[in-house]
């Protein structure tokens, strides 16, 4: 029976982990194209009925093109990754910690500890200073 445990030295639960993640992240990457695909639709909607009623067409909305033709992106996007990461990190650290089998591995999670660290403390430094009126 000593065969059959789970642990990382069998090659199927390594792939499965890596393309699970990589499933993940293709996930998320979809939903956000299918909401910015969706609002896309919606403006577009929205001129062609102003057109049908010779109506002069709306602009670009505001929220969505900037002065430089990019969409605008939320500052806070660096914060919450940040945060996330470093979560993320603490939890795999601990969970390599407390088991045994996984022990040697622990410092894995450090790296991604560090790395939520450091994109948290580039928000700090790179955000715009609040005006004080």
């Amino acid at each position: 029976m000593e065969g059959n445990t789970l642990s990382w030295s069998n090659p199927l639960i390594v792939i499965l982990w890596v393309f699970g993640w990589g499933a993940f992240a293709l996930i998320i990457i979809w939903i956000n194209h299918r909401k910015k695909q969706k609002l896309l639709d919606l403006i577009h909607r929205e001129r062609m009925a102003a057109i049908e009623k010779g109506l002069p067409y709306p602009e670009w909305p505001d929220y969505y093109i900037n002065e430089e033709g990019k969409g605008r992106e939320n500052p806070r996007n660096a914060l919450g990754a940040g945060i996330i990461l470093t979560m993320i990190g603490l939890g795999m650290t601990l969970m390599f910690w407390m088991w045994p089998a996984l022990r040697v591995v622990w410092p894995v999670g450090l790296v991604i500890i560090f790395t939520g660290l450091g994109v948290t403390i580039s928000y700090f430094i790179t955000r715009e200073k609040e005006k004080k009126s």
